[in-house]
């Protein structure tokens, strides 16, 4: 068995709107387009499915199929589909997750139900003959839900890395504490590989001079642990996403801004 996984990201902040949907989806795309070769696995972990819409998936029609909610209420199969971006596959949601922390408690190990379903066999829904996490996919991100939930544990307790976007405003600053705290316990109790890749500032506008001074704060409070890359604000992303595609399929003659920030972030994070 081929083992060309190299690492599982969880994104996770637990407030809305922040950019983790959007950097998940942007960064997946990004390692696609510089390796056509590479095969990257979205994890939709938020009971909203945006990011299994932005996709090409309505989250309605998985009535009838198997999502991400199905595995993990009985610690079953992550189940597999293809996206609308070659070489980015995704694990869809469902607004049952909502509910699922009732089910994770049934379980024996309720913060580790993610992990168990990570190690079985696929569910393979693409027909490629997807085997397992490890020999399918280079990469997996998880978009996790706003909020330091069960769930958000189950992909801490399952993730090498944490990815923490950042919006420049006190509520989002102010909020990171928390989430170091989680990481901390997660580290200490569940999942002692777990590291901290970095904070992502997102949807940056640097001239209001407090956002300039909200990046120096992270920077002065975080240092190296705060991403060289930012994330600038764009429209053209909105406009991307409203066509449900992502920014490098979006105009692809057209490079905006942003388009350049997350190519930086993956080779920032992954060398590639």
């Amino acid at each position: 068995m081929e083992n060309r996984l190299k690492e599982v990201l969880a994104i996770v902040n637990n407030k809305g709107g922040v950019g983790k949907t959007t950097t998940v989806q942007s960064l997946a795309a990004a390692l696609v387009r510089r390796k056509k070769s590479m095969h990257v696995l979205v994890v939709d972990l938020d009971p909203q499915g945006h990011l299994s819409i932005l996709h090409g998936f309505d989250i309605n029609q998985y009535m009838q199929h198997r999502t991400i909610y199905d595995a993990m209420r009985k610690g079953e199969s992550v189940p597999v589909y293809k996206t609308n971006r070659d070489g980015v596959y995704l694990a869809p949601s469902t607004a049952e997750l909502q509910d699922v922390d009732a089910d994770l408690f049934r379980q024996m190990n309720p913060k580790k139900v993610l992990q168990k379903s990570f190690g079985l066999p696929l569910d393979d829904q693409t027909g490629e003959g997807l085997k397992d996490m490890v020999s399918a996919f280079d990469y997996v991100f998880i978009d996790c839900p706003p909020a330091l939930s069960q769930t958000t544990y189950n992909a801490m307790a399952v993730a090498t890395g944490l990815l923490i976007p950042v919006q420049m405003e006190g509520l989002s600053v102010n909020g990171l504490g928390n989430i170091i705290v989680a990481m901390r316990e997660v580290q200490s109790e569940l999942n002692p590989h777990l590291e901290l890749r970095g904070l992502l500032p997102t949807m940056v506008d640097a001239r209001p001079r407090i956002v300039r001074e909200f990046i120096d704060y992270l920077k002065r409070s975080y240092g190296d642990n705060v991403c060289e890359t930012v994330i600038r604000r764009s429209v053209r992303m909105n406009e991307a996403q409203t066509m449900l595609k992502d920014i490098y399929a979006y105009k692809p003659g057209q490079w905006s801004s942003v388009a350049n920030d997350y190519d930086a972030l993956a080779v920032e994070l992954f060398d590639v």
